[in-house]
């Protein structure tokens, strides 16, 4: 029987989370802590398909963006699927999805100012070098909580393809006993062409401007830790943090159980909502560099946010 294409299978779970639920009632950031809750279901995201966001509180408004590791593995060998793995390039080599790529995400910031996200035409040839040009579906992972795979779909939203991250990373993968293969698979180079959104970055004097002029609509989110939000825990030449900015920690979107996976929608939307972000603001996410500010990116994406903005360096 021949297979079905990733996006054929996780369009259908797209709309059926939506229409279950409209029938019902940074990398040097420490493990998460929050607690356990359940996931909603959950897919894939293309440039070429999105399923209508949808506000009911009990759903994911994108479910698109996550894919649960039994969709993935119905959908390996795929020829228009890129499955990357983030992990260190030891632990790929112990043993990965099989037809996974390893990417190296010291290429998800400038070599050169590395607290900047990485050059438009360098991204364009590591990723076009494992394979991704701007028609694959792309399913990101690391080793579990999301930190670096949400990392490396921010910088690919932003260079204007939109891909996924598998919910668990490898951690769930093998909890969940499917195969593991040792073996890397033959790439074909692709040509992947970058189109910049600026849309969804901002810079120091953005960033100013929206702090020295408070609005209601726009929402400063600081996603580290409280300790370094307050300032007791200094990873900066400053400590604190910037003037009229909320704290969400980035590591309350997952769950305390292990492998940790997101939060279900309702208990998101909550804990977001309570820390002052409204559904319709405008909210800018910022850590130390931008890799934390990423995943709680990702999750208010996930939520049907926009306007969202990762404050870059």
């Amino acid at each position: 029987m021949k297979k079905l294409s990733l996006l054929a299978l996780l369009v259908v779970a797209a709309f059926a989370t939506i229409l279950v639920a409209c029938g019902g009632d940074d990398d040097d950031a420490p493990a998460a802590t929050a607690p356990t809750a359940t996931t909603a279901p959950s897919g894939d995201s293309t440039p070429q398909v999105q399923a209508s966001p949808t506000t009911d509180p009990n759903a994911y408004a994108r479910p698109q963006l996550i894919v649960e590791s039994t969709q993935l593995q119905k959908a390996l060998g795929d020829p228009n699927l890129v499955i990357v793995d983030l992990r260190k390039k030891e632990s790929y080599d112990a043993g990965h999805i099989p037809g996974a790529v390893w990417y190296d995400s010291a290429f998800l910031k400038d070599p050169d100012e590395k607290v900047y996200v990485i050059r438009e035409e360098l991204f364009a040839e590591k990723v076009g070098a494992v394979g991704i040009d701007n028609t694959k579906t792309v399913v990101a992972y690391d080793d579990g909580n999301g930190l670096i795979a949400t990392r490396f779909w921010w910088v690919l939203w932003y260079y204007g393809h939109e891909g996924s991250v598998l919910n668990g990373g490898f951690a769930k993968w093998q909890k969940d006993g499917l195969a593991v293969s040792n073996e890397a698979p033959a790439v074909t180079k692709a040509s992947f062409k970058a189109a910049v959104n600026d849309e969804v970055i901002c810079a120091l004097d953005y960033v100013a401007e929206k702090s020295d002029n408070p609005d209601p609509n726009v929402v400063i989110l600081d996603v580290r830790s409280p300790a370094e939000y307050t300032g007791a825990d200094v990873r900066a030449a400053k400590g604190g943090h910037v003037p009229n900015a909320v704290n969400l920690d980035w590591t309350r979107s997952l769950t305390e159980a292990q492998p940790q996976v997101w939060k279900s929608a309702a208990d998101l939307r909550k804990q977001f909502e309570e820390a002052g972000i409204k559904p319709g603001a405008q909210v800018i996410t910022y850590c130390q560099t931008g890799v934390r500010a990423a995943h709680s990116l990702f999750t208010l994406y996930l939520l049907g946010y926009d306007g969202l903005k990762n404050f870059d360096g």
